[in-house]
């Protein structure tokens, strides 16, 4: 029993990790070598990326990365840590009583709330420009919520995209935020 318990916590666990690494650093060293972007440049908007999430996008327009090539590498960091987040959530509810109960008492009051159960996801359009609740904790209330996986991802990353290129815009000074 225990056994079996570690290896399905470590299959959830490479999950996390091999996603990861695929989509927020593989696939964007691929894009930036396939651009001629150095790699000290590419790896420094992924570094920024990970910590300062959407305000990346300043470190990009700093390096003189093109804009599409930002907004394309931060998605893909973007695309890795959500479906990395949604993994380790993962171990943890398997792994965990506690989150366990949190999600089954969480399950029951949604049931009371059809419309946030279906609609819910939606509202995961405007917590990645939120600041407190930035890219990561979206991911985590989505899951704990227990909104429909595919559907959260596509509108964690619509609000990605969004946010991340109306800071693109400002960096590049074609919004002016404070006249």
């Amino acid at each position: 029993m225990f056994l079996s318990v570690v290896f399905t916590w470590f299959r959830y666990a490479a999950k996390a990790v091999a996603t990861g690494f695929i989509f927020t650093t593989l696939l964007p060293l691929i894009f930036g070598l396939t651009l001629g972007i150095p790699t000290a440049q590419v790896l420094g908007l992924i570094a920024s990326t990970v910590i300062l999430q959407a305000n990346a996008a300043f470190v990009g327009v700093g390096m003189g990365i093109h804009p599409a090539a930002i907004l394309t590498i931060m998605t893909l960091v973007e695309v890795g840590a959500v479906l990395a987040l949604y993994f380790v959530c993962d171990a943890f509810a398997f792994q965990s009583a506690r989150v366990g109960n949190l999600l089954k008492r969480t399950e029951e009051k949604m049931k009371g709330v059809p419309l946030l159960a279906r609609y819910g996801a939606v509202t995961l359009l405007i917590l990645p420009v939120v600041p407190p609740f930035g890219l990561y904790s979206s991911v985590v209330i989505g899951w704990v919520l227990q909104w429909d996986r595919r559907l959260s991802f596509v509108f964690i990353t619509i609000g990605w995209i969004g946010v991340a290129t109306f800071l693109i815009f400002i960096a590049l000074g074609f919004v002016s935020v404070f006249v």
